[in-house]
């Protein structure tokens, strides 16, 4: 069974603490409608944020990850687009897992301590994907604190890729690793994060 009004579609973005349940209002191509709970008022969803959605298919759970289209907060309403794979994540050697967090961050080997604001759209044991207003260049190395849900996790990261959208970059970093703390942070917070999402349509 696919995706359809009515529907339950847990979400996940980097303004709310916990997970939320929303309702499909209806479906428009690849473009998803849903009915936000009460709980939402107060939040914060900005076009082009990342997000990420989990629901039942063919009754098993996927996880997948999305950007917002628009809010109408008034309405209650959260209209949100799928990512669809690309080339490069076929080929990539790890897996990316979607998520939505806040994290702010600083240029390594520069004179100054000017703290930056991203948003994370992705991440894997290697590496992750952000995105920024700031342009910076393949081989910057940033020193990122990623907000997670009840932590921070404190990284460095190298450019390894940059894409120009017109307002914002799209920059993907391979991680840093010195030692196995920042690794073993990554998967636990990857499987908590997972349990959370489907953990009501695992039963």
């Amino acid at each position: 069974m696919e995706l359809a009004e009515g529907s339950v579609v847990t979400i996940r973005h980097y303004s709310m603490i916990n997970v939320f349940d929303s309702i499909v209002d209806k479906i428009e191509g690849d473009r998803i409608v849903v009915k936000l709970p009460k709980e939402c008022q107060k939040a914060t969803f900005l076009e082009g944020d990342p997000l990420v959605t989990a629901y039942e298919l063919d009754e098993k759970p996927v996880i997948k990850g999305g950007r917002v289209l628009e809010y109408k907060r008034y309405e209650s309403l959260l209209a949100y687009r799928e990512d669809v794979p690309d080339e490069g994540s076929r080929l990539r050697s790890y897996e990316r897992h979607p998520v939505s967090l806040y994290a702010d961050y600083r240029v390594a080997d520069t004179m100054g301590h000017r703290k930056y604001f991203a948003l994370v759209k992705d991440i894997s044991d290697y590496g992750l994907m952000v995105y920024s207003k700031e342009e910076h260049f393949k081989g910057h190395r940033l020193n990122f604190d990623i907000y997670l849900t009840r932590d921070i996790l404190s990284l460095t990261a190298e450019i390894v890729r940059k894409v120009d959208h017109g307002g914002y970059y799209e920059y993907g970093l391979k991680i840093r690793h010195n030692g196995p703390i920042v690794f073993n942070q990554i998967r636990n917070f990857v499987r908590k994060e997972q349990e959370e999402l489907i953990g009501k349509y695992s039963k």
